[in-house]
């Protein structure tokens, strides 16, 4: 018995790992954890017919059902609940996307609906925990550290985390679906029909408008990798060189704007009473934050001017 469920474990995971665009940059959590179990999920909204969007609204339903009960400061036990709820809501969030891969339904807005409502959950979690601390000695004035931690320390640093890991995506795995394409690129939503379409074509818009105002890479360096990345003669050895050089930032980034940091430590910090604590937090990593941005920045020029002296090699030849 103990051999057959063995041997069940190391098929799902071979399973898991197939599902997987590429395993450079699966965070380690995501691969032990979310991916395991988020691979369950996704066979058993295929068995019963469901969309990868349904699961991703189920997912939002136990998220921010969680993060409302972060309300509950006070109560451990609560919180304990609200982190389990949590956990599986991003568990719900690894599905979604395994069960598009599964079924053949992956799709460019796929990768923005999982923001937006990895988005929305935290919004939750930080609107109920902070109105906690409303009633309290500190009233209002706990939104002088939401609002920066949330909006600059939070959101905007995982919006610029997800831009690198999608152009890792694209030019490593070559995966058109994780492009993160140039403003002018993007479907209008006049070009769409129906409400709701229109409703997350918009946000979309307004989403990649404002990764590409977050980060140091701008279209010229998008336009030269393009140019190696997608030329069969330089293919090979731009993977190799653009993976061995923006690999071991894609960790840090990983570190000071992944889901799993900020979910993580939301939880331990709300279990213990103190989501303030979290806060100030959040704040002190704007530092790591900025050491990262300006390393990607540098690593960038750097490649270019690589590239750019290759070419010119090239062409004097």
């Amino acid at each position: 018995m103990l051999r057959s469920i063995k041997n069940h474990f190391s098929n799902h995971n071979a399973e898991v790992q197939s599902t997987i665009k590429l395993i450079d940059i699966e965070e380690r959590f995501d691969l032990a954890f979310s991916r395991f179990f988020g691979l369950y999920f996704a066979k058993m909204g295929k068995f019963f017919n469901m969309t990868p969007t349904q699961v991703s609204i189920i997912s939002l339903i136990v998220g921010v059902a969680g993060g409302y009960m972060l309300y509950y400061q006070d109560s451990w036990v609560i919180t304990v609940w609200a982190s389990v709820l949590i956990t599986l809501a991003g568990v719900l969030d690894s599905a979604d996307g395994q069960l598009a891969r599964m079924t053949g339904q992956s799709t460019e807005l796929g990768r923005f609906i999982d923001g937006f409502i990895d988005s929305a959950i935290f919004i939750a979690c930080y609107l109920s925990a902070c109105a906690y601390y409303v009633q309290g000695e500190m009233g209002w004035s706990i939104f002088l550290l939401a609002i920066p931690a949330g909006v600059v320390s939070h959101i905007f640093t995982s919006q610029i985390y997800d831009f690198y890991k999608s152009e890792f995506l694209y030019y490593v795995a070559g995966s058109e679906s994780s492009k993160v394409k140039k403003i002018e690129e993007l479907p209008q939503t006049s070009d769409e029909v129906g409400f709701w379409n229109k409703f997350f074509r918009g946000l979309e818009i307004d989403y990649t408008k404002r990764q590409w105002m977050l980060v140091t890479r701008t279209e010229e360096m998008r336009d030269v990798y393009e140019h190696f990345a997608f030329n069969d003669s330089t293919r090979e050895k731009f993977i190799e060189k653009y993976r061995n050089t923006f690999n071991p930032i894609m960790f840090w980034w990983a570190l000071v704007g992944g889901t799993n940091t900020h979910r993580t430590l939301i939880m331990l910090f709300s279990v213990m009473g103190r989501f303030d604590l979290y806060l100030i937090v959040c704040l002190i990593k704007l530092i790591p934050i900025a050491i990262v941005m300006l390393a990607q920045k540098f690593m960038d020029e750097d490649f270019v001017k690589q590239l750019k002296f290759q070419l010119a090699t090239q062409e004097s030849a």
